[in-house]
């Protein structure tokens, strides 16, 4: 579970261990020998300033366990510091705060979920594909429970649609069926997660990649065709391959962050369609000879100019240069208006 090249960042008395799960201000912890429930230092405490300064499930971590020089005994092992990371997940806190809500660190693919019977929404997959290319994390958007709809196909082809590079890949965690095509991502030192709605079998899906009925499950509502939330924790478990897997609370609301750059990445054709544009500067709103407002299906535009505002919404949130030239925009409009006004 611990690569070597990142158990040699760690030297002695400190050990380099790895987060699998957090229960309030402990954690539990694997290291090479052992895994055991930790905290964190004062120092590394005091020095954190936002959620995603402290540990999550994912990271690695440097521990030292504390010796009771009195009875020599083995105490409460610390974490001193937290390891570079490959990349961090994340979503807005759904309070309206500023702050972001780590989900998963260091993550090789991040699977997207979503079930093909009632909870199947491309403008959710959209949400999540935006994220994941904000935060520069590979993914990959696994459908399941397609035993429980006549024509899976439909549901592959309008997902790939939207999906772009992004590899689609649809099974039946209970049927067995489309497992195989996980293996790609699967292997010693690999780190994978599934995120997506409560109910949409990533747990089940986990289960039956362990071989195993290791997490519990509950099974489909009768008055509403869908999956009942099980999950309430982030926790990562070892496949015997040496796959890393972090299985996560489902969630109901996904609020973007820092997500300009994914809105862009995943909607790529907006940029080449801007390039035959009239006006170099073009907002692609209501301008003549937009390319893009032209080019684009009528809702997909639509998807797109929500997703960006939404996505620049955001970004004044934590960019002062981007509120205040906002701001000036709009006051200049309000100018204008009034000088129409009194002519």
């Amino acid at each position: 579970m611990l690569p070597k090249h990142i158990a040699a960042l760690v030297e002695p008395p400190l050990e380099c261990g790895r987060i699998v799960s957090q229960d309030r201000g402990s954690y539990l912890v694997t290291t090479s020998n052992d895994e055991v429930r930790a905290e964190i230092t004062g120092a590394f405490r005091y020095a954190c300033r936002v959620a995603t300064d402290f540990p999550t499930v994912g990271d690695y971590v440097k521990v030292q366990n504390q010796y009771n020089e009195i009875s020599s005994e083995s105490g409460i092992t610390m974490i001193h510091r937290l390891l570079p990371r490959k990349n961090l997940f994340s979503r807005r806190a759904i309070d309206g705060s500023l702050d972001l809500q780590p989900i998963a660190a260091n993550l090789d693919t991040l699977f997207i979920t979503a079930a093909v019977n009632r909870d199947f929404n491309l403008r959710r997959l959209e949400r999540y594909l935006i994220a994941a290319a904000g935060f520069n994390v590979h993914c990959a958007i696994a459908l399941t429970k397609i035993d429980l709809v006549e024509d899976p196909a439909e549901f592959i082809l309008a997902t790939k649609s939207i999906a772009g590079q992004v590899p689609v890949v649809a099974m039946s965690a209970k049927e067995g069926c489309g497992l195989d095509d996980l293996l790609p991502f699967l292997g010693a030192e690999k780190t994978i997660a599934f995120v997506g709605s409560s109910g949409v079998g990533k747990s089940t899906l986990i289960n039956a990649l362990l071989k195993e009925e290791r997490l519990a499950v509950n099974d489909i509502s009768s008055q509403v065709q869908k999956g009942r939330h099980t999950t309430t924790r982030r926790l990562l478990i070892q496949l015997p391959d040496g796959t890393s897997i972090i299985d996560t609370p489902g969630m109901r609301e996904f609020a973007l962050a820092d997500a300009e750059e994914g809105v862009s990445s995943v909607f790529g054709e907006v940029k080449q369609l801007a390039a035959e544009c009239r006006f170099s500067d073009c907002k692609h709103r209501s301008e003549p000879g937009c390319a893009v407002k032209e080019g684009l299906e009528t809702e997909k535009y639509s998807v797109w100019q929500k997703l960006e505002r939404e996505a620049a919404y955001e970004t004044r949130k934590t960019d002062r240069v981007a509120a205040e030239a906002e701001k000036a925009r709009w006051k200049t409009i309000h100018k204008a208006n009034r000088g129409r006004k009194r002519f």
